[in-house]
């Protein structure tokens, strides 16, 4: 997804001519003043405002976006089912789906859990599905329906994070409780009272039994979708022995962001999770296990939605997918995508990217970084932006869809 080159031995002009535009960009943004995001509050100190990256100084798409294909003439279409018919009888059989947290486990293969699939036996709630191959050619099959993770929208069970820890995947999701309230907005929709369980047969089985947890791991919207920090295959290259999480506060338009982690082999016992909950003298974490006391590591108003996160080993940088929508779940009025840059989970942040996508039909959301598609390297790095389009009834966009893109980075 992204691509380097050295600036300093002038190996290209096209990376001359983004280095200038970036530093004319960076400068205006001091000037005006237009980086409205604010970062971490180190100790007794105002939060300060989010400065755009000087490591990362460019980013450019690489063609235009692709959809997950309709089935092709004459192709069996029988395992797309017609549950279909609920929402998008006009629109056909097709794979469908949203939100897809992702990760590059084991086997070699994406695994991911989408929201309201409508395809399959099942509509609603979520399912697992197994993403092959590389795109534009990319499969995506059913590993699982999830029966007993029913519930329309914010009614019932969504996505929100998921990793591959020494072979076993651990999905997060929201919303256990049913719907609730949103922090921020009257229509937006919320993601509250997060659970995290656990599948060691690549997605085929999980625990605990959806039907015996009576509980959210994560009570209220404070850590209410907690998405795991993805560092690579089964998770190799991980900072330390543990998992790390970052949530905002509903499912769009919320403001906050926190961090959360945990040790690797005790991800599903929610006393040994503990959340930054401040900053000491040299600007680091002070963890804490009172999830109500954990502190905004990145605070931007109702631009902070279901966020991805993943790690960028050849260049040591977290980067932070998020988005928006420019009316509170509304997929008419079209979204902004947001990227940013860190050393560390927590920050500080430095924005990378921000544009609005323009085209509300699709009103992209969700954006993620697949590992698997990232090619790597000191001098350059490629790859493919995964996001979800429009949930409008009879949409063509309600899928997956993927775009190429690529980051130039300072030397």
């Amino acid at each position: 997804m992204v691509f380097l080159k050295s600036i300093r031995d002038g190996r290209s002009d096209y990376v001359r001519r983004m280095f200038i535009l970036s530093v004319g960009v960076f400068l205006i943004g001091l000037a005006a003043g237009s980086v409205e995001a604010t970062g971490r509050k180190s100790a007794g100190s105002a939060v300060a405002p989010v400065r755009r990256s000087d490591f990362i100084i460019g980013f450019e798409w690489l063609g235009e976006q692709t959809a997950y294909p309709d089935p092709a003439g004459g192709e069996d279409v029988s395992e797309l089912g017609t549950v279909y018919t609920i929402w998008f009888e006009k629109a056909g059989p097709a794979v469908r789906g949203d939100t897809y947290p992702m990760t590059w486990a084991d086997d070699g293969e994406i695994y991911a859990s989408s929201g309201d699939p409508h395809w399959g036996r099942k509509a609603i709630g979520l399912d697992v599905e197994k993403f092959s191959g590389y795109p534009p050619d990319y499969k995506i099959s059913k590993v699982n329906e999830m029966y007993g993770y029913y519930g329309n929208g914010g009614e019932g069970p969504k996505p929100s994070g998921m990793i591959c820890v020494d072979g076993v995947l651990y999905l997060a999701f929201q919303n256990l409780l049913g719907k609730k309230a949103p922090v921020y907005g009257k229509k937006s929709q919320h993601g509250t009272n997060a659970t995290i369980v656990c599948s060691k047969d690549h997605g085929l089985t999980w625990t605990p039994d959806i039907n015996s947890i009576k509980e959210p791991m994560f009570p209220g919207y404070i850590f209410g979708g907690p998405a795991f920090v993805n560092f690579g295959k089964n998770n190799e290259g991980a900072r330390d022995e543990f998992v790390y999480a970052v949530s905002a506060e509903q499912w769009d338009n919320g403001s906050h962001l926190r961090v959360g982690r945990v040790p690797k082999d005790r991800i599903l016992r929610r006393q040994a999770w503990e959340f930054v909950c401040g900053f000491d003298g040299s600007g680091g974490p002070v963890w804490c296990g009172d999830m109500t006391k954990a502190v905004a590591v990145l605070s931007n108003h109702k631009k902070i939605s279901l966020p991805d996160m993943v790690y960028i080993k050849s260049i040591e940088r977290y980067l932070l997918l998020t988005w928006g929508l420019k009316r509170d779940f509304d997929c008419n009025s079209g979204s902004e995508l947001y990227i940013y840059d860190s050393p560390e989970p927590w920050g500080p942040f430095t924005l990378v990217h921000k544009e609005g996508w323009a085209n509300p039909e699709i009103s992209p959301y969700c954006p993620r970084i697949p590992l698997k598609w990232l090619k790597q390297s000191r001098d350059e790095i490629t790859g493919w932006m995964q996001f979800s389009g429009s949930w409008r009834q009879n949409s063509a966009h309600y899928r997956s869809h993927v775009r190429k893109f690529r980051l130039l980075v300072r030397d």
